[in-house]
C-alpha cells in the first residue's frame, strides 16, 4: 500500500505542476480557463468495483514535505461542492457509497490546491533617439490564482505499484465570483465523469 501511496503522490504532484503551468498572459474568461484532463488503469475492470468510500477531508499537497496534508484553507462552500459533485456523479453511475472501509471496493481521495501566478512585460508607446534613451516603456504586471481539483480512485486491496484506477484532474482561474465558481466546479466535475464512461461498465 506504501508503493501505491507514493506513487499516487508522484503522479498527483506532476499533474498539479502541469496544469498549473498552462496560462498565458492573454484575456480570456473564466471558463475559457478551465481544464478538465482524466486517467485511467487501461488493465482495470470497472465493472468489479461497486463501491465507494470517500473521506469528508479534502487534501493538498505540501512542497515541503512531499506528501499529503489537510487543506484547512478551503472555503467551506467549496469544499462541499466539490464532495456533494463528486458523490451524486459516482452515483449517477451506479456506485454506492459506504462508511466502512473494509466494505469499499474503491476509496476517492480529493485534492486540492492553489497558486498565485506574476507576469508582466513592457508596452512602449514612444521611442526616443536621444542617447542614452533608447526608448521607454510602461511596465504592465498581471497576477492570477489557478486552482487545481485532484479526484484519485484507489482500488483499496492494491499492492503493487500503481498511481490509481482512476485520476481526473481540473485546473481553472480562481478569481471568478462564488456563484461562477461554484457552477464552474459542478461544470467541470461533471464533465470529468462525462469523459470517463468506462467507470459505469457492469453496473
Amino acid at each position: 500500500m506504501r508503493k501505491t501511496t507514493l506513487s499516487l503522490i508522484i503522479f498527483i504532484a506532476a499533474a498539479i505542476f502541469i496544469l498549473q503551468s498552462c496560462y498565458p498572459g492573454d484575456e480570456l474568461t473564466y471558463s475559457d480557463t478551465d481544464i478538465v484532463a482524466t486517467f485511467y488503469d487501461e488493465e482495470a475492470d470497472f465493472s468489479n468495483y461497486d463501491t465507494y468510500i470517500m473521506s469528508d477531508t479534502v487534501y493538498t499537497f505540501d512542497d515541503e514535505s512531499q506528501s499529503l496534508i489537510p487543506n484547512d484553507d478551503i472555503s467551506p462552500t467549496n469544499k462541499a461542492t466539490i464532495l456533494n459533485g463528486i458523490e451524486n456523479n459516482l452515483e449517477d453511475i451506479g456506485f454506492n457509497s459506504t462508511s466502512n472501509p473494509s466494505d469499499a471496493d474503491v476509496v476517492i481521495a480529493v485534492i486540492v490546491t492553489s497558486s498565485t501566478w506574476v507576469g508582466g512585460g513592457c508596452y512602449s508607446g514612444y521611442w526616443s533617439y536621444w542617447y542614452p534613451y533608447y526608448g521607454w516603456c510602461y511596465p504592465v504586471y498581471y497576477t492570477y490564482e489557478t486552482g487545481t481539483i485532484i479526484i484519485a480512485m484507489i482500488d483499496r486491496t492494491v499492492i503493487d505499484d500503481r498511481p490509481g484506477l482512476w485520476i481526473a484532474a481540473i485546473n481553472g482561474l480562481l478569481d471568478d465570483t462564488s456563484a461562477g465558481l461554484e457552477s464552474r466546479i459542478n461544470k467541470n466535475i461533471d464533465q470529468a465523469f462525462d469523459q470517463s464512461p468506462y467507470l459505469g461498465e457492469g453496473k
